[in-house]
């Protein structure tokens, strides 16, 4: 008998490959894939450095995991608020501002003017939402794109940190001792059992909260369909500038609390300790690097956060080696380069 001559379905199924290992299939499809084999090599390569010359380097130890352990949460937290707001599609980049802002707020109405701590940490959150709330009126009804809104706030936080901050004696910003009952501070801070501090807690309580809202929950929808396709999340029924507002409240809130711990750490708040130091720039280069696309609608909170993580670590590994700070600006910059050229490269991709 003749065989049947082979159909043009029958010839595609031939050239698509066989299929795999789904568990394999389904990681090499994560939006994070790239962060995380990257931060666990790197991870690999510097603790094994460590353990095999000590001498020369000297990261493997309780102290300096200590350290990493309380700075790696206050990037973190900051980059998912973040992060959520970029994959939204918008952009935020006074969060520098709001991070030493709100702290500085709750300082001074619990030090200075005496208010109980729970209306002080009320004061310092509506402070964060307040300033979510004017950068989306600027980008969402004012229609101004959003790095030039946030980058005007930016400079009207440093404006309000600097008069908020001023002595009357000197007439010069000073910094403000802040020292809360022990309790709240060991709940923000404190040590939990080896180099593990309390900061690590607060970090899985808002990565939790933010995977639920992106991937568990419809809002998490919205904000990958306003980021993604604008046009086509309005005609669909997605309140677009709702999504928008939310997000960008998020983003202030993250960042203020960030704030909160970095000063329940180290009990003092220094005007421009933030607002000079560019702690925005640190952030979003954490998101970037975590495969948050900036075209929008696309991103995961684990990305999220070991960007955050392999920023602080290389941070961490500089002053170690004893290089130079600003070696670390230059090293946040060409990260932002390269992120732009290659989701440029995927977004391209993608519309074929």
């Amino acid at each position: 008998m003749k065989p049947a001559t082979p159909t043009s379905a029958d010839l595609a199924a031939m050239r698509r490959p066989a299929a795999g290992n789904p568990l394999i299939a389904r990681a090499r499809h994560y939006q994070a894939i790239n962060i995380v084999v990257l931060f666990f090599a790197l991870l690999a390569v510097v603790v094994g450095w460590s353990l095999i010359a000590p001498d020369q380097l000297r990261f493997a130890t309780s102290g300096n995991i200590a350290i990493l352990m309380q700075q790696v949460p206050v990037t973190a937290i900051a980059a998912i608020g973040v992060g959520i707001l970029m994959i939204s599609g918008e952009f935020d980049i006074s969060v520098a501002g709001t991070f030493t802002l709100v702290p500085f707020i709750i300082a001074i109405t619990y030090a200075t003017f005496g208010w109980a701590l729970p209306f002080a940490l009320i004061a310092g959150l509506l402070v964060a939402i307040a300033i979510g709330l004017l950068n989306g009126f600027i980008t969402v009804r004012l229609g101004i794109p959003s790095f030039i809104a946030t980058l005007g706030t930016m400079f009207l936080l440093r404006g309000v940190i600097r008069f908020v901050s001023i002595n009357p004696q000197t007439n010069q910003p000073d910094s403000i001792a802040f020292f809360p009952p022990e309790a709240f501070k060991s709940a923000l801070a404190g040590n939990l059992v080896g180099p593990i501090h309390a900061q690590v807690i607060w970090l899985v309580v808002f990565a939790v909260i933010g995977y639920l809202l992106l991937n568990r929950h419809r809002f998490g929808n919205h904000v990958f369909a306003t980021g993604g396709n604008r046009h086509a999340a309005m005609a669909v029924g997605v309140p677009v500038d709702r999504v928008k507002y939310v997000a960008f409240v998020l983003c202030a809130i993250t960042a203020g609390f960030s704030g909160l711990l970095q000063v329940a750490r180290i009990s003092e708040i220094e005007p421009s300790f933030a607002t000079i130091s560019g702690f925005e720039l640190k952030v979003i280069a954490a998101v970037v690097v975590g495969g948050v696309s900036l075209f929008g609608g696309r991103g995961a909170i684990l990305g999220m956060v070991l960007g955050a993580a392999l920023l602080d670590i290389v941070d961490n590994l500089l002053v170690l080696l004893n290089a130079p700070e600003t070696l670390f600006k230059g090293f946040l910059g060409a990260i932002i380069i390269l992120a732009v050229v290659l989701n440029t490269f995927v977004g391209r991709k993608s519309r074929r």
